[in-house]
């Protein structure tokens, strides 16, 4: 699924990447005093609604990786170096690449989880939130994919700051968890040189694509529009699309999880299987607590990357 881009180069490209590198230093060094928020206490089963009302943090930067669609672009928060209880030590934990979810459609972009980000960032994680063309704007099945690939191999850019990306963390909600599966059955392909392994957490993940297009709530039912079809009209298509159909390959995948909520009624837990990875099931944890950083789900999120960082 991996798509090679030839570079162009332009004249005065290298005075402006250096300019770009230099004000991203100035940025990084901003944020390691900048404020913080402080996010609610969440209920379980956090709706929606409580999740778009929350306050965030902006981007510190955007990157675009291709030149097709306005959302072929990555956005970064840098850890922010606070006493926050989650971050003990005051130091940068590492890098987490964050893929949104949105039942693959065009009309859920990465906004309504900028405070996922801004709380991940806040526990000390830089966070690398891709953006990827969706289900209405020319995302359907494989395109999305091949932009998350391309998004994560722009992370190098990183390592022009400073930045340490040799162990990631991919991370992903609901549809975005599924093209986080995916990413990580194909690491030996894909990733950027200087990362050498790379941890897959999936959130209220789905993992069988053609199981899934079989329901009835609104996000399985938005997933012939990502498909293009039902499971009967495009059978190879949804094989290839269900990471519960691949094993992982090579040696750059480390740790891969699925965590899941009992009270989730977006995503079933019976999506919560796959053959490399280990589930959790939590109980009374709905659909949206993994992206609030209020919950006791999120709490559950930072645990399981705190165990990867101690590895």
């Amino acid at each position: 699924m991996c798509i090679t881009l030839t570079h162009l180069f332009k004249p005065h490209a290298v005075i402006y990447r250096a300019i770009a590198v230099i004000s991203l230093l100035f940025v990084y060094s901003v944020a390691s005093v900048a404020s913080t928020i402080d996010f609610p206490v969440a209920p379980k089963n956090t709706p929606y609604k409580l999740v778009s009302e929350l306050a965030f943090a902006e981007p510190s930067a955007k990157f675009s990786y291709a030149n097709e669609h306005a959302d072929q672009y990555a956005a970064y928060w840098p850890a922010i170096e606070t006493a926050n209880p989650s971050n003990t030590n005051n130091q940068a934990k590492g890098v987490v690449v964050f893929i949104h979810g949105g039942c693959w459609l065009s009309a859920f972009d990465m906004s309504h989880a900028y405070a996922f980000a801004t709380g991940l960032s806040q526990a000390g994680y830089h966070v690398w939130s891709i953006e990827y063309r969706r289900a209405g704007n020319g995302g359907e099945w494989p395109v999305a994919l091949n932009d998350i690939t391309l998004g994560l191999q722009k992370l190098e850019t990183l390592t022009e700051m400073g930045v340490d990306i040799e162990h990631i963390r991919i991370v992903g909600h609901s549809a975005g968890g599924h093209l986080a599966a995916m990413l990580g059955l194909q690491l030996v392909d894909i990733l950027p040189a200087s990362v050498k392994k790379a941890d897959v957490i999936g959130l209220a993940a789905i993992i069988d694509v053609e199981d899934y297009a079989n329901g009835s709530n609104s996000c399985q039912s938005a997933t012939p529009r990502f498909m293009a079809g039902m499971p009967e009209q495009k059978p190879v298509d949804y094989y290839l699309a269900s990471a519960n159909n691949f094993l992982a390959a090579g040696e750059n995948l480390g740790e891969f999880v699925l965590l899941q909520g009992n009270a989730d009624t977006i995503v079933p837990e019976s999506q919560a299987q796959h053959q490399n990875a280990k589930t959790k099931i939590l109980d009374g944890i709905g659909h949206f607590d993994w992206i609030h950083p209020g919950s006791d789900a999120f709490k559950q999120v930072l645990l399981q990357l705190e165990a990867s960082v101690k590895e």
